[in-house]
């Protein structure tokens, strides 16, 4: 079986504090955003929110993704990893991920084999144990709209 994950401490790069911020997923048919999400660190802890419709006059606002009161999201072990990416549809490209999820909701890094590809990046979802398909998603790098996307505690 082709295998894609690899358990090379050095090579995968860990999710960071450089990687939280503010992500978006594109519809492939529209080219239009469809979901924009943000990951952030506070004490201690990770998090992962994403833009709704608060359903006041229009108005949007950031919602902590997470079921049950399980907001943090806590690192999978290299096992849990290769659990979820040792299946033919993930044989390509080659590379190392990093994970961390809550009870539903994750985040994932993919570091590619070749240098010169770039990391990407994935929101996932969770049915108990088994991962959904994961969701692209891409890091908006302007510090403008950063700033503008500090959520409501």
């Amino acid at each position: 079986m082709p295998n894609n994950v690899y358990n090379i401490p050095v090579y995968g790069k860990p999710i960071e504090l450089d990687d939280q911020g503010v992500y978006y997923a594109i519809n492939r048919k529209t080219g239009d955003i469809n979901n924009v999400f943000q990951l952030v660190y506070e004490e201690d802890d990770w998090y992962l929110y994403q833009l709704k419709n608060t359903g006041k006059n229009g108005e949007m606002g950031w919602v902590i993704l997470a079921d049950n009161g399980d907001y943090p999201l806590k690192s999978l072990s290299s096992e849990e990893v290769r659990y979820h990416f040792d299946k033919p549809e993930y044989a390509e490209p080659k590379g190392a991920w990093q994970l961390m999820r809550n009870s539903r909701y994750g985040f994932g890094k993919f570091t590619p084999i070749h240098v010169e590809d770039t990391i990407r990046y994935a929101m996932i979802l969770f049915s108990g144990a088994e991962m959904l398909i994961p969701l692209l998603i891409l890091k908006i790098e302007n510090s403008s709209l950063q700033s503008l996307a500090e959520p409501d505690q």
